[in-house]
């Protein structure tokens, strides 16, 4: 578990997203949907993370003059935006990482790839929890970070 997760009790999760990409597609669903990220074998969920600032592995990577790589938060924010729909952290619908990764038929051998790969990117599997279904916006407050801090936004 990180310090932020550890040092204060957490009331919500967040499911962390692009705001010039992601975000105009989820507000005209009404809804947050659940994926397997290409996982065809796998079941749908929808992620959310304990972590307060940011989810290490909601940062998208790109690809540079020497193949792909991450991209820095700091970046992120400036080219693509940082968005997070916040969900009570007692939703009953909440599974915690492994009760989910057994939710979608992950194998355990994929698990730790991911725990592994999740932790380099600065990620904590205890922070990581997801429900099987949609999610409806009316369930979330949407806010978007501003360079400082995260400042709710309406989503109608």
């Amino acid at each position: 578990m990180n310090n932020a997760t550890s040092l204060c009790p957490v009331s919500m999760v967040h499911h962390y997203t692009t705001e010039r990409h992601h975000l105009p597609l989820i507000l005209a669903d009404g809804e947050l949907i659940p994926s397997n990220a290409g996982a065809e074998h796998e079941a749908p969920l929808l992620w959310f993370s304990r972590a307060v600032r940011w989810e290490a592995t909601a940062t998208k990577m790109i690809q540079g003059a020497n193949g792909l790589r991450l991209l820095t938060f700091n970046e992120q924010l400036a080219s693509l935006g940082c968005v997070r729909f916040s969900l009570r952290a007692d939703d009953p619908r909440l599974l915690n990482w492994v009760d989910a990764c057994k939710a979608a038929g992950m194998s355990s051998t994929t698990r730790r790839k991911l725990e592994t790969v999740g932790r380099k990117r600065g990620g904590s599997p205890a922070d990581w929890v997801a429900v099987r279904s949609s999610v409806s916006l009316a369930d979330v407050r949407l806010q978007r970070f501003d360079g400082a801090s995260w400042v709710g936004v309406d989503h109608g």
